[in-house]
């Protein structure tokens, strides 16, 4: 209900945090389906500047399930648009729940053909720690994306616990565009741990050094991501925008009402202009690179 965009607020997941006081929290999220889901590396931004504002605080650290997270305030662009960047587990290319059948327990998939994927494209799995899929390409095919997002979501004899499918488009040295079929949500504008997992394949490849700063743009807007050698393992670092748009309270009894929900509270717009022209110039350059995604 909540994330329905015709009945509800929209979106493309919910956080729900139990703040302890301390400058730490606790964290769930559940995909649009009503399904537990493992980190949001995007939601954890915006959870986290929740938490930064009500402390005053320059970090604050969010636990989720077996993982903690890092948020720090990064201030804000020349728009105005606020900034935060939340450290993400480490990345891992050979995680113990296969995320390709084939590669095996702690078996590494990169830059690999598989049929089934693709007839064409190669693929690298990697963990940040929910799935991904990740394949370079050299032009955007939107109706590609969404037809090859559909077969990973219904092939679990060679995806057996499933996966989020990212597109990456490299447009310059540092920069490139990324576009994710999320599991459980579909197309989404933008996704945080499809851009960490990305970015960290980028490095696999090594068409990015792991330390240099990329910047990642989707159709929902501008993000930077790099990696943080710690050790012989990498932690990816995600800053992006975390905008206020609105506030309510909402009581829960309401909720699994099939009709729309009416919601009474502020909303920032000063914060929603400020990203709307961040937007903009972000929507410019990707047309002016051959990129017509749907937009956020």
């Amino acid at each position: 209900m909540l994330c329905d965009r015709k009945r509800g607020l929209g979106g493309d997941g919910v956080y729900f945090v139990a703040d302890h006081g301390d400058g730490t929290a606790r964290a769930w999220f559940y995909d649009p389906d009503g399904s537990e889901a493992l980190p949001c590396g995007n939601g954890m931004r915006c959870a986290g500047r929740i938490l930064l504002d009500r402390h005053r605080a320059e970090s604050v650290v969010v636990h989720q399930g077996p993982y903690s997270f890092t948020v720090r305030d990064r201030g804000r662009t020349p728009h105005g648009v606020r900034q935060v960047s939340v450290e993400l587990p480490a990345v891992d290319f050979a995680p113990a729940e296969p995320i390709v059948a084939e590669a095996g327990a702690h078996g590494e998939y990169a830059d690999r053909l598989l049929p089934a994927f693709h007839p064409s494209r190669h693929v690298t799995a990697v963990a940040v720690p929910n799935s991904h899929l990740i394949t370079v390409i050299d032009a955007y095919d939107e109706a590609e994306l969404v037809k090859t997002g559909r077969r990973v979501a219904g092939s679990p004899d060679v995806f057996p616990i499933g996966a989020n499918l990212s597109f990456v488009l490299p447009l310059a040295d540092d920069e490139v565009f990324v576009h994710t079929y999320e599991r459980g949500a579909g197309l989404t504008p933008s996704c945080g741990s499809g851009i960490a997992a990305s970015r960290a394949v980028l490095s696999r490849l090594g068409l990015i050094e792991p330390e240099r700063p990329a910047t990642v743009r989707n159709p929902g807007g501008v993000a930077r991501s790099f990696l943080q050698p710690v050790g012989d393992i990498w932690q990816p670092v995600l800053e992006g925008n975390a905008t206020l748009v609105y506030e309510t309270e909402l009581d829960p009894a309401v909720l699994p009402g099939s009709g729309p929900v009416t919601y009474a509270g502020p909303a920032h717009m000063a914060e929603i202009g400020a990203f709307a022209e961040l937007s903009r110039e972000n929507m410019k350059v990707l047309h002016e690179a051959g990129i017509h995604p749907t937009e956020a």
